[in-house]
């Protein structure tokens, strides 16, 4: 029985389960009778398996008919362990319900599997229940508070911390149950009280390390985290994969490139001759992108994509969103078509969602339809994340019906950011009428909006000419939905009077504005001036813009522009020798022309595209819907 019971769990844990059950039909046919560890073996391997739930609901027929669900407390944990985590809450709690007497290890795995799923009302009334029959211990406050903060609810986990406080000293004896309220803190926002329980833990372990500089990274604190993993290491504490993750996360938050390289080294000198970790690897390429030097980003990837445990969607995904970071649109298209030409990786509904933008981003619409259809054959059209990017791309790329049809036929759910996708897609074709009745639809349907949805809204009111309309929302917003406008607000609500030539209602609201108005206000009163000629009100938008973004040359060269279409040469020559005399680089504009056998690329009075307009017939331009 032994040399069975051996192979059975080898097929388990190397996931053949086809071989697995094969031989289990055989050996039963022999005369063999599984025992208590051969169900439980089998069981705490099947968390591994691509369908648990499929896999353990014949096992659990056989233990039930052999009394081992009755009788054996391992096989009854272990089965509700496997259910509680394969997101079926209901064969889960349909199995609790038929223990006789659960103990404290089954409801605190059912209270997990609740929260889990998000039904926190379910996850309350079984702790209850359990404080009730004071079997309630360090492990269920844990869960309980872990649960709660998971589920973006932090006055009820805070609740329940004050509770436990009162009637225990978990905190400080029990690494774990600190570790939890540590996080439970940093996801609430209040760092300054996770480092409060972080210092009261008498013997702390890399976990609760790990927790505390998760949450200063969580609240975008990178130079309290880096300091705390200095005490870690002069401590003597060994960090694990997951500290090192939230440290290089604090690096790209700054970002330093030269703290990100040192923390790199580091890495690498700790970890020189083990496998690399995929969610090191995938930080590290994320950092380097965020710090503009995807050199040493392609340079990971490249290396530990040998490596088969290394190689997974996410760091294909990490290496796209650098190059797009970094307006490397060529380089993100070359990994993405690679994950497609036989490297063994699916893309998912990130990869989606990356990789749409950047289709809107260069009015790729063959490749956007592509990824469509990619998404549509692989069930991931459904998926809000990418329905979302679909109808985003599709405006983009001036296919309003298709975003219309993807957002009015093809989406079975609707967030937030799909309305406002749909109202910005509008805005976009100078549809302010339409975009308005978009977001009565979304008012209708009882989707709160908020300031996103606002800056799309009179946006597109200011390119379709609907002044008052665009005002009255402008006010609605604060006084119908509670929203407190922000700049991107106020810089709509700019654009929107100055493209009406109300030069002067336009500046009385820049002197309002509550906060200091920035580049996005100034940018659009600039912007305005070019349309109406105002040379006056362009100098003082332009003068502001030095100030706050003195190395950016786009709004001197839009100054440079209205000199010229007001035949101010001089003015506009002096302004171009200022600029070169300052060394600011001349900001590149690009086009593309699609066809349907290639993509054409021009870069300012670049050669790339033939120059005779007979180089295309009408029937090699892709034009249809």
């Amino acid at each position: 029985m032994g040399s069975q019971n051996a192979l059975l769990i080898l097929y388990s844990e190397q996931g053949k389960w086809r071989e697995l059950t094969a031989f289990y039909h055989q050996i039963r046919k022999q005369g063999f009778q599984p025992n208590s560890f051969t169900f439980s073996s089998l069981l705490k391997c099947l968390s591994s398996s691509q369908s648990p739930l499929l896999h353990a609901q014949p096992l659990h027929a056989d233990a039930a008919k052999r009394g081992f669900v009755s009788s054996d407390p391992f096989v009854t944990n272990d089965l509700l362990t496997v259910y509680s985590r394969c997101g079926s809450p209901q064969s889960a709690r349909k199995m609790f319900d038929e223990i006789p007497v659960p103990g404290p290890f089954c409801w605190n795995t059912m209270i997990s599997c609740y929260f889990r799923e998000s039904h926190c009302g379910a996850a309350r009334e079984l702790f209850d229940r359990m404080r009730e029959a004071h079997l309630a211990n360090d492990v269920t406050w844990s869960a309980v508070i872990a649960g709660y903060a998971q589920n973006s609810r932090p006055k009820d986990a805070l609740f329940v911390f004050k509770e436990m406080r009162g009637i225990s000293s978990y905190v400080e004896n029990d690494a774990f149950v600190g570790s939890v309220v540590v996080d439970m803190y940093g996801k609430c926002g209040f760092e300054e009280l996770a480092r409060f329980v972080f210092d009261s833990i008498v013997d702390k372990c890399v976990v609760v390390w790990t927790a505390l500089i998760a949450s200063y990274v969580c609240n975008e604190c990178p130079s309290p985290a880096i300091e705390v993993f200095r005490e870690m290491i002069y401590e003597g504490m060994e960090p694990n994969c997951v500290t090192l993750s939230s440290l290089i996360s604090a690096c790209s938050q700054i970002p330093d490139l030269m703290l990100g390289k040192e923390i790199h080294g580091f890495i690498t000198r700790r970890r020189a001759a083990t496998t690399p970790d995929v969610f090191i690897s995938t930080s590290l390429i994320d950092m380097y992108g965020k710090c503009n030097y995807m050199v040493y980003g392609h340079r990971i990837f490249e290396k530990d994509k040998t490596y088969p445990r290394c190689n997974t969607t996410a760091l294909w995904n990490a290496t796209i969103a650098g190059y797009m970071e970094n307006n490397f649109v060529s380089d993100a298209w070359d990994v993405f078509r690679s994950i497609t030409h036989g490297e063994g990786i699916n893309p998912n509904t990130v990869t989606m969602s990356i990789v749409l933008p950047l289709c809107a981003r260069s009015s790729q619409l063959l490749s956007g339809k592509e990824i469509h259809c990619y998404a549509l054959r692989n069930g991931l059209d459904q998926e809000i994340f990418v329905s979302n990017g679909l109808i985003d791309m599709y405006s983009k790329c001036g296919k309003l019906k298709l975003a219309e049809n993807q957002f009015n036929r093809m989406m079975n759910e609707k967030n937030r950011i799909s309305w406002t996708s749909m109202i910005d897609g509008h805005g976009i074709h100078g549809d302010g009428e339409g975009a308005i009745r978009v977001f009565e639809s979304m008012v209708r349907e009882e989707v709160k909006p908020d300031h996103i949805t606002f800056v799309a809204l009179i946006s597109a009111c200011s390119h379709a000419g609907l002044l008052e309309q665009g005002l009255r929302y402008f006010e609605e917003m604060s006084r119908e939905y509670g929203i407190v406008p922000v700049e991107e607000n106020y810089g709509t609500v700019v654009d929107l009077l100055a493209r009406a030539g109300r030069f002067k209602e336009a500046r009385d609201l820049i002197e309002r504005m509550p906060i200091k108005p920035g580049a996005n206000v100034w940018g659009a009163l600039l912007g305005a001036c070019r349309i109406h000629g105002n040379v006056k009100e362009a100098e003082l938008a332009a003068h502001c813009l030095q100030k706050l973004e003195p190395k950016d040359s786009g709004f001197q060269k839009l100054l440079a522009s209205i000199y010229l279409e007001a035949g101010r040469r001089e003015n506009a020559e002096d302004l171009r020798s200022q600029m070169r005399k300052m060394g600011m680089e001349k900001r590149q504009g690009f086009s593309w022309l699609e066809t349907k056998e290639e993509i054409y690329e021009s870069i300012d009075s670049d050669k790339h595209i033939p120059d005779t307009a007979e180089t295309w017939s009408p029937e090699q331009l892709e034009i249809s819907d």
